[in-house]
Parts: C-alpha cells; sequence; structure tokens
C-alpha cells in the first residue's frame, strides 16, 4: 500500500510539473547575453551564434580556381542577409558561445544553417552536432564541394584557422 501512495504521489508531482511547464510562456531562457543595441524602450537587439556551423570572417578572403581573391566573408554575410528575409524561428540549444546564445535558425521549415553550408558559404562544425544532424549536414557539405559553391571553388582557410592568424597569399 505504502508504494501504492508513493507512486501516485510521484504521479501527481510529475503531472503538476508538466502542466506547470506547459503554462510557462516561455519557450528558452537567455542567461548572460548583453544587449548590442537598444533601438528602442522595448527592443534590444542581441547577437547569436549560428549552431553547427563557421563561416568565413567579415574580412576574410578565400581564392577562386583561378588564383583570383574575393572577399568570401562578406559574400557570406550578404548571402546570410539575402536568406533573413521575414520572420525567423530560433531554436536555441542553450549553450553560449562568446556571450552569444547557439541557435539554429529556420525560415518556415527551411533550416538556414544548413542552406549556408548547403550554399557553400559555411562549413560544417562537426564536434558540436549530433549524430543525425552532424550525417545530414556533412552530406550537403560535400555535395556543395562537389558542386564547387562558394568557398569550396578554390583555396580558403578554414574560418577556426583564419582567427588564429593564418591568411592566403592574396590577402
Amino acid at each position: 500500500m505504502v508504494v501504492i501512495q508513493a507512486f501516485v504521489a510521484a504521479l501527481a508531482v510529475t503531472t503538476l510539473m508538466t502542466a506547470t511547464a506547459a503554462a510557462d510562456p516561455y519557450v528558452a531562457f537567455l542567461e548572460d547575453v548583453e544587449a548590442d543595441i537598444i533601438r528602442d524602450g522595448d527592443t534590444p537587439l542581441i547577437q547569436i551564434r549560428m549552431f553547427g556551423i563557421d563561416t568565413p570572417e567579415k574580412q576574410q578572403m578565400c581564392e577562386r580556381s583561378n588564383g583570383s581573391c574575393y572577399p568570401c566573408g562578406q559574400r557570406a554575410t550578404w548571402v546570410l542577409s539575402g536568406l533573413l528575409v521575414g520572420e525567423a524561428t530560433y531554436r536555441f540549444t542553450g549553450e553560449s558561445t562568446y556571450g552569444r546564445p547557439v541557435a539554429t535558425i529556420f525560415m518556415g521549415q527551411r533550416d538556414i544553417n544548413l542552406e549556408m553550408v548547403r550554399q557553400g558559404h559555411a562549413v560544417v562544425y562537426e564536434r558540436y552536432l549530433p549524430t543525425e544532424m552532424r550525417a545530414r549536414y556533412l552530406e550537403v557539405q560535400e555535395e556543395a564541394k562537389d558542386a564547387e559553391r562558394g568557398i569550396w571553388q578554390g583555396r580558403f582557410i578554414l574560418p577556426e584557422k583564419w582567427r588564429q592568424g593564418e591568411r592566403l597569399e592574396c590577402e
């Protein structure tokens, strides 16, 4: 009888917790994030870090197959700007990188992080992705490489290495 009462009590607590969570209007909590710009009294703007990908830095140059350099970091910025037209959904991981919350961005059902990889303007950060997601992202990256899209049209320094000071001869 005591075991059954304990089970019923535990079930009641679990049900209460589930009901409370369902009534909670918050989807994610962001801690230790500073607003970069305060547009007005109810509009703070924050930066996020896109989950599972890394793109060339804004000042980074890449080399085409003919040897000419182009501003691939600036191009990645333009492409992302073009993809983020309209309302987006941000799915936060709960992690933070350099004080920025980490998220996957969706426009409807379209995964914008994956789209940056598909168009060849991002490399996959394998170590951070869950297994199933990693496989899909790497498959799309291989397609971008094979089609020589974006940074895959020639030579480039991985963004992570570029931040550490590595450069192409043309930079």
